[in-house]
């Protein structure tokens, strides 16, 4: 698991990494703030597990902040899991 943080260092949402049927999935979450949501840890770990079961292909909707989140958890997991 890791946090997805803007520029003040606040939290906004998380990334994390899971191996599932020896197959390391990825999912994150994000908060708006500007609709005005906060962010709320479990909420967030909720919503990442979703998408790391249920799965998402529409990589052109994900926040920038997040696909640096991700390449950068692409390569923890890759030590963590022992992955080639």
């Amino acid at each position: 698991m890791q946090f997805v943080r803007d520029r003040n260092g606040n939290p906004r949402g998380v990334v994390v990494a899971a191996v599932i049927n020896n197959e390391v999935r990825y999912g994150w979450s994000y908060t708006n703030t500007k609709l005005g949501d906060r962010f709320n840890k479990q909420r967030g770990l909720v919503i990442a597990y979703g998408r790391i079961d249920n799965g998402w292909t529409d990589r052109t909707q994900i926040p920038h902040d997040v696909v640096k989140s991700l390449n950068h958890i692409r390569n923890r997991a890759a030590k963590y899991f022992k992955v080639v």
